[in-house]
């Protein structure tokens, strides 16, 4: 199951055990490089990842794992927090390698779309797992 938003025009992550914070930021930098692999296939600049979308995408991803559904967080909030002039969403539930994750948000259009958006620069993932993992992407531009 997976969501994709855009809309154009804060707050940190809660403390985890370090083991778990170990693991999760390792696939997190992996979803990053997968992203940025299907960018340069497209003529398009890496993102960055920063810490204001990070902490985003943290938070919601931790507030989804126990949800029954998934749903956007308020890109307006998102784009306020960060000083940020636009703010895109991918939000997905599985439990997957980071390349496969990143192929199956390149099927979906929406998720593509943020993706290959060329005017976003910046990008922070956040991964909260139970029996499945909730990963959240958030893309932004200053």
């Amino acid at each position: 199951m997976a969501a994709s938003g855009i809309v154009a025009v804060s707050a940190h992550a809660p403390a985890q055990a370090a083991e778990s914070q170990t693991y999760l930021n390792g696939y997190e930098v992996r979803v990053v490089q997968a992203i940025n692999y299907q960018r340069s296939r497209h003529g398009l600049r890496p993102l960055a990842y920063t810490s204001c979308p990070d902490s985003y995408g943290e938070r919601w991803a931790l507030r989804l794992r126990t949800s029954t559904t998934l749903y956007h967080q308020s890109m307006y909030t998102v784009m306020r927090g960060c000083r940020a002039t636009m703010a895109a969403e991918n939000i997905a539930r599985a439990r997957m390698s980071a390349p496969s994750l990143v192929a199956m948000w390149m099927r979906s259009p929406g998720h593509r779309a943020n993706i290959l958006n060329s005017r976003v620069t910046q990008v922070g993932v956040g991964t909260q797992c139970a029996s499945l993992c909730t990963t959240v992407a958030d893309f932004i531009r200053r």
